[in-house]
């Protein structure tokens, strides 16, 4: 059975070499006059999720990936945004949604909190990053959403339960030829793929089905 997977990032280049396949997607933003609108556009400016993208892609090759690009240009997104992105994945069917992102406490916690129990109940399995000096992000810190955080000290195909509903993996991306580790992009974000992809491969193993 194939896999849909939801990616809530800064988009996603479906050209990119370690993405190439299936990619549909959106981008959920604020418009000039304040209201949250929704358009076809997730292109990734930034390369972020399109890295993420990459990781989910090496390990569930078969995967349909659903980008929703919800950062603006300067790097900034909203809780309220984050949850239409998930209401958004959920709707599209997806089974598991990669949120590799986090956001502080304040207007829209509430909001982005329904979007999440509303997703799961829907049988979407959320995997939020943690970065460590964010104790308590969201949407990581919410009940029923997985947290992944970054442990270098892991072999690079190796993941780890730490605690209930929190996981830890590697925080390196794909390598890039010609860029050396140490040049590439680090953190939680690339650990949250990881786990994604060993807990959606985990429920597959244990279903007995076997992406087609």
């Amino acid at each position: 059975m194939t896999k849909r997977i939801g990616i809530v990032d800064t988009g996603v280049n479906p050209w990119h070499s370690h993405v190439r396949g299936r990619v549909d997607g959106c981008r959920i933003f604020v418009d000039d006059g304040g209201r949250i609108r929704e358009d076809g556009d997730f292109r990734d400016a930034v390369g972020h999720g399109t890295a993420v993208a990459g990781l989910v892609r090496e390990g569930l090759p078969d995967a349909e990936l659903f980008a929703i690009r919800v950062f603006d240009g300067a790097g900034t997104t909203w809780p309220s945004l984050v949850a239409r992105a998930i209401l958004r994945a959920a709707a599209e069917g997806c089974d598991a949604v990669n949120l590799s992102l986090s956001v502080d406490r304040g207007p829209g916690a509430a909001v982005l909190a329904e979007a999440c129990q509303a997703a799961r109940e829907a049988g979407c399995l959320l995997v939020a990053s943690d970065p460590a000096a964010a104790r308590g992000a969201l949407p990581a810190s919410l009940p029923g959403v997985v947290s992944a955080v970054a442990d270098d000290q892991l072999a690079f195909g190796d993941v780890r339960q730490i605690a209930p509903g929190r996981f830890a993996a590697p925080g390196r991306p794909r390598d890039l030829r010609g860029i050396p580790r140490a040049g590439n992009l680090w953190g939680a974000s690339f650990a949250c793929a990881r786990v994604t992809v060993h807990l959606v491969r985990r429920a597959t193993d244990v279903s007995g089905c076997r992406a087609s």
